[in-house]
């Protein structure tokens, strides 16, 4: 993933503040998996990947952040992420082949 919002290298999209809660961006279901205070910002920072779970986690808030930026060559929409990470919840399996095609979407973002 290019570390383009954690070295500040662009402007924080501002439709989500770095303060909010991964919970409160991408609903009720994601308390299920993740800490009810880990924010947005904490999460494009983890680097515990062993976790299938931790790694979508980490994907998809640099997705969410690639899709609010409006980039042109990216394949997702905000509510598409948000979707996707909540569906990928049901299991590691799921969780890893999302966090993969999110990654795969992030790389290829210029």
């Amino acid at each position: 993933m290019r570390r383009y919002w954690s070295d500040r290298r662009e402007a924080w999209p501002k439709m989500v503040p770095q303060t909010s809660s991964v919970a409160k961006v991408f609903g009720s279901r994601a308390l299920e998996r993740y800490e009810p205070t880990l924010t947005l910002w904490e999460a494009t920072e983890k680097n515990d990947g062993s976790n299938a779970f931790s790694r979508l986690l980490k994907q998809s808030s640099a997705a969410l952040l690639n899709a609010y930026a409006q980039r042109t060559d990216f394949p997702y929409s905000a509510w598409e992420v948000k979707t996707l990470l909540i569906q990928a919840l049901v299991s590691e399996d799921a969780a890893a082949l999302q966090a993969e095609r999110f990654a795969k979407a992030n790389q290829a973002c210029t």
